[in-house]
C-alpha cells in the first residue's frame, strides 16, 4: 500500500511540474525582430570567385524569400532534422560555407546555436541528430563561448610550454544556459554539471548574457584545420585536448573549428578523434594519426545577431 501511495505521488509530481513547465513556456513573451540591415543579409567569404559556383547558386535560392542568414541556417537545421546522412544537400552547402568562410580571432562573449550532430560520414550516423533533435535541439543547454587573451602563464600551465603565444592566443569556456521549459534541458544541465564539473556563471555575467553555468576550457588561435575534409584551410581553430586543461571525455577529444560566413556569424565544426585516444595528447603527433571525424556544425553570433535567434526560436517565430 505504501508503495501504491509513493506510486501515485510521484506520477501526480511529474504531471504537475509538466503542467507548470507548459505554464513557463506559453507566458514567455515574444521578442521583437532587430531591423534587418545588409548584415543579416551578406555573406562574408574568404573569396569572391563564387558567382558562378553550383552550390553558392543553390544557397543564394534557398535564402530568397527568407529574411535573413540566420533564417536560412535555421530552414537547414529543420531540414537535417529530417536527414542528417551524408547525402543531404543540406549538410554538402554547410561544409562549402565553411570552405569559403574567413579566417577570424574572437574576443568576449559570443551566443551559440548548434545545427547539427551527427557520427562523420557515416551512412546512419544521422541518427544521432534524431535523438538530439527529438530532446534539446530547440532547447540546448550549450549557449555560447567566451574568449579572451591568453596570459603567457596560463598558457605555459595548460599547453606545458608548447604554446607561446606567437600568434594571437585566446582561453576559452564554453556557457550553458538552464531552460525551465524544457525538461530535457534540465535534466541534461544536471547531467553535464556532474559530467564537466560545470560551474555557477557570476552574478553580473548571468544578468548580462542570460546563462548559468560554465565549463569545458579551451585554447584557441589561427591554424590549419585537422579535418582531411579541409587540407591547410585557416581557421580559429579550439583545442580542447591538453591534459591539463582536465576536460571530460568526450571534450579531451575534441577540435572545434570556426570561420567567419557574415558579420557577427560565425559557422563552427566540431570534430572529434577516434584514434589514439587512450593516450595523452601529443601536438607533435600529425593530425592524421588521430583521425579526426566530423561530427556536425554550429554557430556562434554576436549580441545583434542573438536578438534574431532569439525571435526565431520563439513560439510563433520565423518557422
Amino acid at each position: 500500500m505504501q508503495i501504491k501511495k509513493l506510486y501515485i505521488f510521484v506520477v501526480l509530481s511529474c504531471i504537475l511540474l509538466l503542467s507548470l513547465v507548459s505554464c513557463a513556456t506559453t507566458l514567455q513573451p515574444k521578442p521583437e525582430r532587430p531591423q534587418l540591415t545588409p548584415k543579416f543579409t551578406e555573406f562574408k567569404l574568404d573569396t569572391t570567385d563564387i558567382q558562378d559556383d553550383p552550390v553558392f547558386l543553390a544557397i543564394r535560392k534557398d535564402l530568397a524569400g527568407k529574411a535573413s542568414i540566420l533564417e536560412l541556417m535555421r530552414f537547414y537545421m529543420k531540414e537535417l532534422e529530417k536527414d542528417a546522412s551524408p547525402d543531404s544537400p543540406y549538410l554538402r552547402r554547410l561544409a562549402w560555407l565553411f570552405a569559403k568562410g574567413r579566417p577570424v580571432d574572437l574576443q568576449g562573449h559570443y551566443y551559440g546555436l548548434a545545427l547539427v550532430l551527427k557520427k562523420g560520414e557515416h551512412r546512419y550516423g544521422g541518427f544521432l541528430n534524431c535523438l538530439w533533435s527529438a530532446t534539446l535541439s530547440e532547447a540546448s543547454p550549450w549557449d555560447g563561448k567566451i574568449f579572451e587573451p591568453a596570459i603567457e602563464a596560463e598558457l605555459t600551465e595548460y599547453t606545458e610550454g608548447w604554446e607561446k603565444g606567437a600568434v594571437p592566443t585566446f582561453m576559452g569556456i564554453n556557457c550553458f544556459k538552464e531552460v525551465w521549459g524544457s525538461v530535457w534541458n534540465v535534466l541534461s544541465t544536471e547531467v553535464l554539471t556532474f559530467w564537466l564539473d560545470l560551474k555557477d556563471a557570476p552574478p553580473a555575467e548571468k544578468e548580462k548574457y542570460g546563462y548559468d553555468k560554465k565549463g569545458g576550457l579551451f585554447v584557441a588561435h589561427r591554424a590549419e584545420s585537422v579535418y582531411p575534409g579541409n587540407p591547410g584551410k585557416q581557421v580559429l581553430q579550439l583545442n580542447y585536448r591538453w591534459r591539463n586543461l582536465k576536460n571530460s571525455p568526450p571534450l579531451r577529444y575534441l577540435i572545434d573549428e570556426l570561420v567567419e560566413i557574415a558579420d557577427g556569424l560565425y559557422l563552427g565544426q566540431l570534430l572529434f578523434a577516434t584514434d589514439n585516444i587512450l593516450k595523452n595528447y601529443d601536438p607533435a603527433c600529425p593530425a592524421a594519426g588521430y583521425k579526426y571525424e566530423h561530427f556536425g556544425y554550429f554557430l556562434l553570433m554576436d549580441d545583434e545577431w542573438n536578438k534574431e535567434k532569439s525571435y526565431l526560436l520563439s513560439p510563433g517565430g520565423t518557422q
